[in-house]
């Protein structure tokens, strides 16, 4: 087993203090990590201590073995439920700085703003076609009609799909 360390370079070698400062969680989490499976150079015993590749451990944690659907946080110890809920954090506000993640009231806002403008452009249809290619009035108020009630339809599925808080 010894040549394996010898061809991880040290930078990537961490003892479980160093792991645990590394990825910003707890000494008693990196304990469970490795109960749980992570990767490890070598064990550690009385004098001797653990070696961690840092590039396996986080291929291990965030590669797929430790999927985040297959992670009940009620079912850990509170000290890594603990840091499982600070990760998630840290990882949602890294995917709002990364815009992989919206906030929903960012959403609301640009669908808001393109459904006005659509609705805008919308209601314009029969005056146009009544001024830009001589269709009857009446016919255009026909137009009119069947587009103000299609839009009528369209807000009120839209309205079913507001948040629990906003109807109340």
């Amino acid at each position: 087993m010894q040549p394996l360390t010898l061809t991880i370079p040290e930078v990537r070698r961490a003892n479980k203090a160093q792991a645990a400062e590394f990825f910003d969680v707890t000494l008693p989490t990196v304990d469970a990590w490795i109960r749980k499976g992570a990767p490890v150079l070598q064990r550690g015993s009385r004098g001797v201590s653990w070696v961690l590749d840092l590039r396996a451990l986080a291929e291990w944690l965030y590669g797929g073995q430790s999927a985040p659907g297959e992670v009940d946080p009620d079912s850990l110890h509170p000290q890594d439920r603990k840091a499982w809920y600070e990760a998630e954090k840290k990882k949602r506000e890294l995917q709002v700085g990364d815009r992989e993640l919206i906030p929903a009231a960012d959403v609301e806002q640009a669908v808001a703003t393109a459904f006005a403008a659509l609705a805008q452009d919308i209601r314009a249809i029969p005056d146009n076609l009544e001024r830009r290619h001589g269709i009857a009035p009446d016919v255009a108020e026909q137009v009119e009609s069947a587009l103000f009630e299609a839009m009528d339809v369209m807000a009120d599925r839209l309205s079913a799909l507001a948040p629990l808080e906003a109807a109340e």
